[in-house]
């Protein structure tokens, strides 16, 4: 195929949702069917080189747009130690080791910087900041994972960011940010490409930015497929390939139960999508038909297509004879995924299974949702039955699959649920709210889990206990998991993508 495709996205961040896990699992299925993609991210991060690998992409999977105008998108190749690095004059500075993530500079014992360790690094460069002659931080250096310095941040005496250059390897500058007063707020207000090709570019924002550079790395045959609603205009913008496609990840209404309607309020971050971008995008790709169908009602004059996103890209072999009591729930421990009624149910398991036991994996909406599960734990009495655990990748998380004999999801709506197609994989029985859209597309109620009607918690505790507590019912329900992940396996996920090449 001589099509080219981009999946634009924001970045790929410590801490991921569903949105980047789909794009990381695209990229996976596109390059073992020979099709030529990339996930192109906007922001800038000097960790995104070290956080890819976590997830098995490689830098030639990935394009960054201040990598890009850095001319440096490669792997690395050098690591910048303190120790021995140019950034300190050993005859006229002292380096004074404080613990394994930080040390000070100091001159005539004067301290005149901070050095943080990059993370996960022994040793290496991450951030320097220089103070002036009160104590306050004057400016920046910001080091990339790849161990050159990569941009330089002036801050006003207050503390926030004034001016900031970005520059390649080479030391050279290839762009200037500039911060002003907006309202209370000190935020970017130009965005100055130095010398790209030989000119001055001037931006007002980062998305304008973001479209000159997609601009610049598409043709008439480049395929944009947009990850984010946040970045509608930035792609609608572009104007060297008529090949964009919005995809969606969630349920576009507020309330999930009237997706259907097509009166329904949508979440306010699809509104330029359909109130302004419609005609600057050639179609919009949805997880599941039915919300494909229901989208199609509400706009007539758009195309919709049907593609789960995401593909089992390999099964793994269930433990045998999962005899353990454990429930896990796997995603963003959000508000919006209304992961407290998961805690709620659990004093009625316990009735039960007396050795029932919850584990939330997930990273947190804030540290104060956190705490308020915490007081909602204390108050069940139940801190022996719940554990919740930061996000795990790889191993980590397989440790946790694998002992896992219930998967379990109370979120109110879905576009799909990466998690419960990856409980599949392992042949775990899963329970879930029966919403638009995704559960229903991968549980058949009573052969490889439940469906249960959205809030009914009595009937989720009850349906939680009768897999747990019947070895029976539990074995049958792991198989016919198995036999259900074939849906979603990368030989049929892939057929659906080659359906949608057709129309291109």
């Amino acid at each position: 195929m001589s099509k080219k495709f981009l999946f634009v996205n924001e970045n790929i961040f410590t801490f991921n949702s569903g949105t980047e896990f789909s794009a990381m699992n695209r990229i996976k299925l596109f390059k073992q069917n020979n099709v030529d993609a990339k996930i192109v991210t906007r922001n800038f991060n000097p960790s995104l080189h070290q956080e890819i690998k976590k997830y098995g992409i490689d830098d030639d999977d990935i394009i960054n747009m201040y990598d890009y105008f850095q001319g440096e998108m490669g792997p690395k190749k050098h690591h910048e130690y303190l120790r021995y690095s140019n950034l300190v004059d050993k005859h006229e500075y002292k380096i004074d080791g404080v613990d394994n993530n930080k040390s000070y500079i100091e001159k005539l014992g004067q301290r005149v910087a901070k050095v943080s360790i990059f993370p996960l690094t022994v040793g290496e460069i991450g951030n320097v900041d220089y103070y002036d002659n009160f104590g306050n931080v004057a400016s920046r250096d910001v080091f990339d994972y790849r161990g050159f310095k990569s941009k330089e941040i002036y801050m006003h005496p207050d503390g926030q960011i004034g001016h900031e250059l970005v520059f390649n390897k080479a030391g050279q500058p290839v762009m200037e940010i500039t911060h002003m007063n907006i309202g209370d707020q000190v935020l970017p207000t130009m965005f100055k490409l130095l010398n790209y090709k030989g000119n001055i570019y001037r931006f007002n924002t980062e998305d304008e930015l973001y479209s000159f550079f997609l601009n610049e790395i598409s043709d008439k045959d480049t395929v944009i497929i947009n990850d984010r609603p946040s970045l509608t205009a930035a792609v609608g913008n572009v104007n060297n390939t008529k090949h964009k496609y919005q995809i969606m990840h969630n349920e576009h209404t507020e309330d999930a139960s009237q997706a259907g309607n097509p009166n329904a309020k949508l979440f306010d971050n699809l509104n330029p999508l359909f109130d302004n971008y419609q005609n600057s995008y050639a179609g919009v790709i949805t997880p599941t038909q039915a919300q494909s169908n229901d989208l199609q009602k509400r706009y007539p004059k758009m195309n919709f297509y049907s593609i789960f996103d995401s593909a089992i890209l390999e099964i793994h072999n269930p433990v045998a004879n999962v005899t353990n009591h454990e429930i896990t729930y796997m995603g963003r421990i959000f508000r919006d995924k209304n992961v407290a009624e998961l805690i709620s149910i659990i004093p009625a398991v316990k009735q039960t299974i007396p050795d029932v036991h919850l584990t939330m994996m997930g990273y947190f909406e804030s540290a104060q949702f956190k705490n308020e599960l915490e007081e909602i734990i204390k108050q069940l009495n139940v801190q022996d039955s719940v554990s919740m655990i930061d996000y795990k990748t790889g191993k980590d998380k397989q440790n946790v699959l694998e002992k896992t004999r219930v998967l379990v999801q109370s979120s109110k709506g879905e576009g799909l649920s990466m998690a419960l197609i990856e409980g599949l994989q392992y042949g775990i029985p899963e329970v879930a709210y029966d919403v638009n859209y995704g559960p229903n597309e991968i549980i058949d109620d009573d052969k490889n889990g439940y469906l249960v009607e959205s809030g009914d918690l009595g009937k989720f505790a009850s349906r939680v206990i009768d897999v747990l507590g019947n070895d029976e019912k539990h074995q049958q329900f792991s198989n016919h998991a198995i036999e259900k992940a074939d849906k979603f396996s990368a030989e049929n996920v892939m057929k659906q993508w080659n359906q949608f090449f057709e129309t291109i």
